[in-house]
């Protein structure tokens, strides 16, 4: 078990951005490989406890003082170990953020829909707002940017999702998120049980997906464990107003208990993409400004 020592106050003086705040954790933590050591992280910031029990409808809670010195963690041990890690991702930044308001009486409460929020969703309020962050936040920890360039390269393939997932110890849906988030590419995501459409993620560049949840997909004959080659697909079957050029491929990884990953990469020929500007603007998350 690696030792982490940090500067808490050093940290919280980048201010509330979540993906400044993980930067400047990964700061003090020179020559980091593997999976990120997020328990050790947690515990150097002042998480004096983190419990891991069977929870029904949470996959986490946090539990600290008005000053935010010190801070308790519950995880639901019924997840697998990536989800406990993303989990605890979150909760610390609910931590760190001083802003962030306590969802109930006994503090913070996570559900798992709760770890699905993300900047690109409507957010209305205060609760989905701050979750939102705590999810950008924890990816930024779990991945970071500069140790990515390497699973981002070439043509897009869920091979790499795979890869990146065993690298960081993380889930393959955030993994693939992820990878649809920062891949220079026009991607998305579409999460299904059954052949039947559950949720979806997509890059901000891809077109506004039209199929909802409990949609039939027609994804091929699921065979487990494998991923599929890319297949063309209609655009009139999956988006709400594709293009004429638009051409839609469809690469799909099956999992257990008849889930499935689709990865979808849009190809719109009729115009020329985003530049190189574009795409360093995306991958450095406007940093560089």
């Amino acid at each position: 078990m690696r030792r982490v020592t940090l500067d808490r106050m050093a940290i919280e003086d980048v201010g509330l951005n979540p993906q400044r705040l993980a930067q400047a954790i990964h700061d003090q933590l020179a020559g980091l490989n593997g999976a990120v050591p997020i328990y050790e992280i947690a515990a150097a910031l002042d998480i004096d406890e983190i419990r891991e029990e069977p929870l029904s409808n949470l996959e986490a809670a946090l539990v600290t003082t008005p000053e935010r010195d010190r801070g308790r963690v519950l995880l639901n041990s019924r997840s697998n170990r990536q989800r406990r890690r993303f989990s605890l991702s979150h909760e610390l930044l609910h931590f760190l953020n001083p802003t962030h308001e306590q969802t109930s009486v006994g503090g913070f409460r996570c559900t798992r829909q709760d770890m699905r929020l993300s900047g690109g969703d409507k957010i209305g309020d205060r609760h989905r707002r701050q979750e939102s962050e705590a999810n950008s936040f924890a990816i930024e920890l779990l991945t970071p940017r500069n140790r990515l360039k390497p699973f981002l390269r070439g043509t897009p393939e869920l091979a790499q999702v795979v890869s990146m997932a065993k690298e960081f110890d993380i889930s393959r849906e955030a993994a693939v998120r992820r990878f649809v988030e920062l891949h220079p590419d026009d991607l998305a995501v579409v999460f299904c049980k059954d052949n039947r459409f559950l949720y979806a993620a997509c890059g901000r560049e891809f077109p506004r997906l039209s199929i909802t949840a409990g949609a039939q997909c027609d994804l091929g004959q699921p065979v487990q464990g494998t991923i599929s080659g890319f297949d063309e697909i209609a655009p009139d079957d999956w988006l709400h107003a594709p293009q004429p050029a638009c051409e839609l491929l469809a690469q799909t990884l099956w999992q257990a208990n008849g889930r499935s990953i689709t990865l979808l990469r849009a190809d719109q020929s009729d115009d020329d993409g985003p530049g190189f500007d574009d795409v360093f603007e995306r991958f450095t998350g406007g940093q560089s400004r």
